[in-house]
């Protein structure tokens, strides 16, 4: 934890709004996650999301630990390979591949079919290499029965998974050698373990014999504040509780075998959500028609999505002495009317005040879109305590350089 000097050091030197990454904080993290697994399954093995927050800087740390790159896009996987991956420690997923799958495949890369279309790109890619092995790995779409049906991977009863598993299987140098999944809104023990179930019975079904790997998908919760945990209106599981509903199962259907398959989860915000805090200052409060709102210099873009639903962790650290008393709507500086970063905050504000939210790593960096203002910049309080930039505002010439003057 920093204390309230250093927030206000980092707002003097660098500006608001702006990012802070926690790197101590976050490595702790990581290895609670990791130990917690391994010690239920020692072949576990994190498959870093991309998509929840590609920050260079973090992406390196993760590698440096050992953890999988796990990316949906060629510009995700052109990261992944720049930080000096090899194509067996990438996991490609998602519904629309880009040009770069062939070579991703031809140099022993991890990936998961998606649908029909792309099976067939793939036997195309075999008959066109027949003196090479592929590799490929199936994403089967799992319905627990609970009304939410996901747009994902291939239905295992379906006519389309009966076509991938007949064309794949007429190309002698193509192995299914692992089967995957994804589920959103479903991060409660009960979903893990029935996952967990489908999956085994999945790669019993499809893969036959043992399979390099199962990958679980992602969708644990990460730990949080108290109080934004209590938003979700359940008990929040911990990382043991999530090994013991999962790992258990694997060890125990592959029980005296001497190979074991990898057994991946693709963790995004669980693992970064909570160690990167947003500093924002208010710069104006107004009331209208009874309503009072402290306009920020900050948007609940920089938030993510996160803050749509629930009401991040909030510190304020007061300016001065002139006091404004009661309930605000704290907001953003966009012309957009749903531009709320805080509901309904009762206590004192000031214009000149810093603002600093927690829990803002997840689907937020990435998906900050240029829309009236640039991005801000990222600073790491490192390890050793030391502060860093690692990632530059955005400029106005990074933002118009793109289009035709």
């Amino acid at each position: 934890m920093i204390d309230f000097a250093t927030y206000r050091m980092l707002a003097e030197k660098n500006g608001t709004p702006l990012y802070i990454f926690h790197e101590e904080e976050f490595l702790n993290n990581y290895d609670e996650l990791v130990g917690c697994f391994r010690k239920a399954y020692p072949n576990y093995q994190i498959s870093y999301s991309y998509k929840t927050n590609y920050t260079p800087y973090i992406c390196r740390i993760i590698k440096n630990k050992g953890g999988y790159a796990e990316v949906v896009s060629d510009m995700e996987y052109t990261l992944a390979k720049r930080l000096g991956y090899t194509n067996d420690k990438i996991v490609y997923n998602g519904p629309a591949k880009g040009p770069m799958l062939e070579e991703h495949l031809l140099n022993g890369g991890i990936n998961n079919i998606d649908n029909l279309s792309e099976a067939l790109r793939i036997c195309r890619l075999a008959d066109e290499n027949s003196g090479k092995i592929i590799k490929t790995g199936l994403r089967i779409n799992v319905n627990l029965g609970r009304g939410s049906v996901s747009r994902f991977g291939l239905d295992p009863d379906s006519g389309d998974m009966e076509r991938v598993l007949s064309e794949l299987k007429k190309r002698e140098n193509i192995r299914i050698n692992g089967v995957h999944c994804h589920l959103s809104h479903a991060r409660d023990l009960e979903a893990w373990s029935m996952r967990t179930e489908l999956m085994l019975k999945s790669a019993d079904r499809f893969v036959g014999g043992i399979p390099e790997y199962i990958s679980l998908g992602s969708g644990m919760f990460g730990r949080m504040d108290d109080a934004l945990a209590a938003q979700f209106g359940c008990n929040v599981p911990c990382y043991e509780d999530y090994a013991g509903v999962t790992m258990d199962k694997i060890a125990a259907h592959y029980l005296g075998g001497s190979e074991k398959p990898i057994v991946f989860s693709e963790p995004g915000a669980t693992l970064i959500s909570k160690y990167i805090s947003f500093l924002t200052k208010v710069k104006d409060i107004k009331t209208v028609a009874g309503r009072t709102v402290a306009v920020t210099d900050g948007s609940f873009y920089n938030l993510g999505e996160i803050s749509l639903k629930k009401q991040l962790p909030l510190t304020v650290i007061r300016n001065g002495d002139d006091n404004y008393h009661g309930e605000y709507d704290i907001v953003g500086y966009t012309c957009l009317e749903y531009d709320t970063m805080y509901r309904a905050y009762n206590g004192t504000l000031n214009g000149g005040d810093l603002l600093i939210f927690g829990n803002v790593g997840g689907y937020s960096i990435v998906s900050k879109p240029q829309f009236i203002r640039p991005n801000c910049p990222m600073v790491v309080i490192d390890k050793n305590g030391i502060i860093k930039e690692i990632m530059r505002g955005e400029t106005f010439e990074d933002i118009f350089s793109k289009f035709v003057f």
